[in-house]
């Protein structure tokens, strides 16, 4: 079986680990116990993950694939932290909601060592540190950052993805997809924060002015970015996903309550500091991103 790392025990990386983990070796890397167990519960029956357990203290070998699924804002500190571990023609796989300038990591990398970006939209909830509470499916979408993962995009897909998830696809530009996530991250996130709410709640007609505008100016900081993206395509993008998580609780909204820092800074923060740099002002993103910065603050 090949052997592939998942860098934490997030919940999408505990998704990942369980789907992986049926016809690949699959260790985590955690900062502390390396003893622990770790369950995934779905359909209200919890199974153990067939998985193994490691720090990077203890790692004996480089790691020759990774996958990297942390918070937008945890991104370089644990690229730092795992670099030295990777063999000089590694994959690595990130994972994270936001948007994050992936090429101050990419120039970190050796030639050979390929990125890539993995999108998931599967919903999961961590109930415990060790247990994630599987809410849904959702398509995944696996795309390269550099030259050396565009060489080898297809090979890493058939051998770590195409078997297990389901529905999952091979993008030409995972940068017009990131966007893409970024939107929908934009019209849920902060205000289901805000609101304490499930996904579902913010189809009422109260909040369509708000996803309007906040997806409004996010197509347009997406224009001056050189990413052509259509407000009416986003609008119908986000409310699908709105529908087809109607039950879940977005990760923002899971942040906020157990008083963690959250992705805002990524997310409309992202499209605030990006507005300003070509001489406009988002204002509504740039609201949202202050109102939840002042929550966690508090």
């Amino acid at each position: 079986m090949s052997e592939i790392y998942i860098l934490g025990c997030g919940a999408v990386g505990l998704l990942l680990a369980e789907r992986l983990a049926h016809h690949h070796t699959v260790t985590l890397i955690t900062r502390d116990s390396t003893d622990a167990e770790y369950f995934l519960i779905r359909d209200q029956k919890q199974h153990r993950l067939n998985v193994q357990v490691t720090t990077l203290k203890q790692l004996n070998k480089k790691i020759q694939t990774c996958i990297v699924p942390v918070k937008a804002y945890q991104l370089e500190q644990a690229c730092k932290e795992i670099l030295p571990h990777l063999s000089h023609d590694a994959d690595i796989i990130l994972s994270h909601n936001g948007m994050h300038d992936l090429s101050k990591i990419s120039a970190k990398l050796a030639s050979k060592q390929a990125l890539f970006f993995l999108s998931t939209s599967m919903g999961g909830m961590k109930s415990a540190p060790n247990t994630v509470i599987f809410k849904g499916p959702g398509l995944t979408q696996l795309g390269a950052c550099n030259l050396a993962a565009q060489l080898t995009l297809n090979d890493v897909y058939q051998k770590w993805f195409s078997q297990r998830f389901d529905p999952i696809e091979v993008v030409d530009d995972i940068n017009v997809i990131r966007w893409q996530k970024l939107c929908v991250n934009i019209a849920i996130n902060p205000l289901s924060a805000i609101k304490q709410c499930p996904n579902g709640a913010l189809r009422a007609p109260k909040y369509a002015s708000d996803v309007l505008n906040l997806l409004n100016e996010a197509c347009f900081i997406a224009h001056q970015e050189g990413i052509q993206l259509k407000l009416n395509e986003e609008l119908a993008r986000a409310y699908k996903v709105m529908t087809l998580t109607a039950k879940n609780t977005s990760s923002m909204a899971q942040d906020i309550k157990l008083k963690r820092r959250s992705e805002i800074d990524a997310i409309c923060g992202f499209i605030s500091l990006t507005a300003q740099k070509h001489g406009h002002h988002a204002e509504v993103n740039d609201g949202l991103w202050r109102q939840i910065k002042l929550i966690e603050q508090a």
